[in-house]
């Protein structure tokens, strides 16, 4: 349910919004010890009800953190939370 609820509101937002939105939320899940199948698997399941931004953002931080170290990984997290940049 609670996905539910959290896809409609990312649905109204702009296609760059929800991906970096993803992309922050799947960097965080890592940083909080989500494994990288855990997070492959979550592309699975947006693919199938065609969650695109999803997939784009997820896809985006396993790409981006495969050789940081958890050091670097809370560096680029604290990046965006302070400036708001992706």
């Amino acid at each position: 349910m609670k996905r539910k609820i959290q896809n409609s509101i990312l649905e109204k937002r702009p296609y760059n919004e929800s991906v970096d939105d993803y992309y922050l939320t799947a960097l965080l899940d890592l940083f909080s010890g989500v494994s990288f199948s855990e997070l492959r698997a979550s592309i699975l399941f947006y693919e199938e009800i065609e969650n695109y931004e999803a997939c784009a953002g997820i896809k985006k931080a396993l790409d981006e953190v495969k050789y940081y170290t958890i050091n670097e990984l809370k560096i680029k997290i604290n990046e965006i939370k302070t400036n708001d940049k992706f």
